[in-house]
């Protein structure tokens, strides 16, 4: 594998931080001015653009190195990034009087069980996961 760290990952990694930052200004608004059906839009279209990012740019990834599971690198730097960004949020006090930093760590603790899930996942295809690389290609 030529590294771990490729320029779509970091394209990915700043794309999701700047979504996240867009995501919980939007979700601390709507939960400050007690709007339900916003907070419920928020985290919908939230979900529906990290979809986009981490599809688009796993294309990307993918065209640029040919391995089955990249998804792992991806799913850990997006978790990294999302709980960084919240912990940060109301490590700065920008919350809503009705937010609780509870909720970010109970969403950090289930998305830890399904990332370690992946880990184990990755850790046992990644022996198997080059395609149509030609041995020689593989080390410079």
């Amino acid at each position: 594998m030529k590294t771990f760290i490729t320029p779509n990952l970091l394209k990915l990694t700043l794309a999701t931080i700047l979504l996240t930052v867009i995501f919980r200004f939007s979700l601390s608004i709507s939960i400050t001015n007690k709007l339900i059906i916003g907070a419920i839009i928020t985290a919908i279209a939230y979900a529906i653009l990290m979809w986009f990012n981490g599809s688009y740019f796993g294309r990307k990834e993918y065209e640029y190195l040919p391995i089955y599971d990249i998804g792992f690198r991806f799913h850990l730097s997006t978790f990294l990034a999302h709980n960084i960004v919240s912990l940060l949020w109301f490590t700065f006090g920008l919350e809503s009087h009705y937010e609780n930093i509870k909720t970010v760590y109970i969403i950090a603790l289930i998305w830890s069980v399904f990332l370690i899930l992946h880990f184990v996942y990755y850790l046992s295809t990644r022996t198997s996961s080059i395609k149509n690389l030609d041995k020689e290609d593989l080390f410079e």
